[in-house]
Protein backbone atom coordinates (compact mmCIF):
# COMPACT_ATOMS: atom_id res chain seq x y z
CA UNK A 1 0.00 0.00 0.00
CA UNK A 2 1.08 3.71 -0.82
CA UNK A 3 1.47 6.04 2.04
CA UNK A 4 0.15 9.17 0.50
CA UNK A 5 1.86 12.79 1.46
CA UNK A 6 -0.26 15.56 1.72
CA UNK A 7 0.99 18.45 -0.45
CA UNK A 8 -0.28 21.38 1.49
CA UNK A 9 2.53 21.94 4.00
CA UNK A 10 0.66 22.48 7.76
CA UNK A 11 1.20 25.71 8.78
CA UNK A 12 3.21 26.79 11.85
CA UNK A 13 1.99 29.47 14.06
CA UNK A 14 5.05 31.52 14.33
CA UNK A 15 6.50 32.49 17.77
CA UNK A 16 6.60 35.91 19.49
CA UNK A 17 9.65 38.13 19.85
CA UNK A 18 10.96 38.71 23.15
CA UNK A 19 11.08 42.32 25.16
CA UNK A 20 14.68 42.49 24.08
CA UNK A 21 13.87 42.19 20.41
CA UNK A 22 10.62 44.47 20.80
CA UNK A 23 12.49 47.42 22.75
CA UNK A 24 15.43 47.49 20.40
CA UNK A 25 13.00 47.95 16.85
CA UNK A 26 11.25 50.51 19.02
CA UNK A 27 14.48 52.40 20.43
CA UNK A 28 15.66 52.21 16.37
CA UNK A 29 12.56 53.77 15.07
CA UNK A 30 12.55 56.32 18.00
CA UNK A 31 16.15 57.19 17.15
CA UNK A 32 15.41 57.38 13.55
CA UNK A 33 12.91 59.94 14.11
CA UNK A 34 14.44 62.02 16.40
CA UNK A 35 17.69 62.25 14.13
CA UNK A 36 15.63 62.56 11.00
CA UNK A 37 13.56 65.47 12.60
CA UNK A 38 17.24 66.77 14.00
CA UNK A 39 18.34 67.10 10.12
CA UNK A 40 16.87 71.28 10.57
CA UNK A 41 19.20 71.89 13.28
CA UNK A 42 22.32 70.04 12.00
CA UNK A 43 21.68 71.81 8.48
CA UNK A 44 21.43 75.18 10.16
CA UNK A 45 25.18 74.74 10.93
CA UNK A 46 26.52 72.43 8.76
CA UNK A 47 25.58 70.24 6.02
CA UNK A 48 28.27 67.74 6.42
CA UNK A 49 26.36 66.45 9.65
CA UNK A 50 22.74 67.08 8.39
CA UNK A 51 23.43 64.64 5.55
CA UNK A 52 25.41 62.29 7.84
CA UNK A 53 22.39 62.37 10.31
CA UNK A 54 20.04 61.58 6.98
CA UNK A 55 21.57 58.86 6.41
CA UNK A 56 21.80 57.49 9.43
CA UNK A 57 18.39 58.55 10.25
CA UNK A 58 17.31 56.54 7.04
CA UNK A 59 19.48 53.66 7.53
CA UNK A 60 17.69 53.19 10.73
CA UNK A 61 13.84 53.67 9.64
CA UNK A 62 14.34 51.31 6.47
CA UNK A 63 15.59 48.68 9.45
CA UNK A 64 12.84 49.51 11.12
CA UNK A 65 9.96 49.57 8.76
CA UNK A 66 11.20 46.31 6.96
CA UNK A 67 10.72 44.89 10.44
CA UNK A 68 7.10 46.52 10.98
CA UNK A 69 6.09 45.20 7.67
CA UNK A 70 7.65 41.78 8.70
CA UNK A 71 5.52 41.65 11.60
CA UNK A 72 2.48 42.83 9.70
CA UNK A 73 3.19 40.07 7.13
CA UNK A 74 3.47 37.39 9.56
CA UNK A 75 -0.26 38.44 11.37
CA UNK A 76 -1.82 38.40 7.87
CA UNK A 77 -0.10 34.44 6.90
CA UNK A 78 -2.12 33.30 10.42
CA UNK A 79 -5.20 35.30 9.61
CA UNK A 80 -5.24 33.97 5.85
CA UNK A 81 -3.62 30.49 6.51
CA UNK A 82 -5.87 29.52 8.92
CA UNK A 83 -8.72 30.95 8.27
CA UNK A 84 -9.50 32.76 10.24
CA UNK A 85 -11.42 35.99 9.43
CA UNK A 86 -13.96 33.75 7.57
CA UNK A 87 -14.26 30.87 10.73
CA UNK A 88 -14.95 34.09 13.04
CA UNK A 89 -16.98 35.11 10.65
CA UNK A 90 -19.48 31.89 10.35
CA UNK A 91 -19.10 31.31 14.31
CA UNK A 92 -17.43 28.59 13.35
CA UNK A 93 -15.71 25.89 16.30
CA UNK A 94 -11.75 26.96 15.84
CA UNK A 95 -9.37 24.45 16.66
CA UNK A 96 -6.42 24.21 18.84
CA UNK A 97 -4.06 25.48 15.71
CA UNK A 98 -6.68 27.93 15.58
CA UNK A 99 -6.68 29.73 18.92
CA UNK A 100 -2.93 29.30 18.75
CA UNK A 101 -3.32 31.86 15.63
CA UNK A 102 -5.62 34.14 17.74
CA UNK A 103 -3.50 34.00 20.61
CA UNK A 104 -0.44 35.17 18.67
CA UNK A 105 -1.96 37.70 17.27
CA UNK A 106 -3.55 39.01 20.46
CA UNK A 107 0.06 38.34 21.94
CA UNK A 108 1.77 40.26 19.16
CA UNK A 109 -1.22 43.67 19.28
CA UNK A 110 -0.72 43.74 22.86
CA UNK A 111 3.07 43.88 23.07
CA UNK A 112 3.53 45.94 20.22
CA UNK A 113 5.22 50.07 20.94
CA UNK A 114 3.91 50.46 17.77
CA UNK A 115 0.84 53.31 19.29
CA UNK A 116 4.18 54.97 21.57
CA UNK A 117 5.96 55.05 18.39
CA UNK A 118 2.79 56.76 16.02
CA UNK A 119 2.39 59.07 19.41
CA UNK A 120 6.47 60.17 19.69
CA UNK A 121 6.64 60.12 16.06
CA UNK A 122 3.52 63.04 15.89
CA UNK A 123 5.11 64.84 18.51
CA UNK A 124 8.82 64.86 17.33
CA UNK A 125 7.49 66.20 13.78
CA UNK A 126 5.46 69.26 15.53
CA UNK A 127 8.68 70.25 17.36
CA UNK A 128 10.52 69.77 14.37
CA UNK A 129 7.92 72.00 12.28
CA UNK A 130 7.96 74.70 15.03
CA UNK A 131 11.64 74.51 15.67
CA UNK A 132 12.30 74.69 11.69
CA UNK A 133 9.56 77.55 11.70
CA UNK A 134 11.73 79.38 14.06
CA UNK A 135 15.00 79.42 12.98
CA UNK A 136 13.64 80.41 9.79
CA UNK A 137 11.99 83.15 11.07
CA UNK A 138 14.93 83.90 12.79
CA UNK A 139 13.03 84.07 15.99
CA UNK A 140 15.14 81.68 17.54
CA UNK A 141 18.87 81.57 17.32
CA UNK A 142 20.65 78.57 17.79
Amino acid sequence: MIELKSETPIFEVPHQYGKPVISLYFYIGLVSAILLRSIIIANHYSIFWGKAIWYIGVVGYLWFFIHRYHIAKRRFDVVKNLDLLEKVRNRQKLSDKDLEGLEYLLCSLSVSKERANYLIISALSIIAIIVSLSLDLEILKI
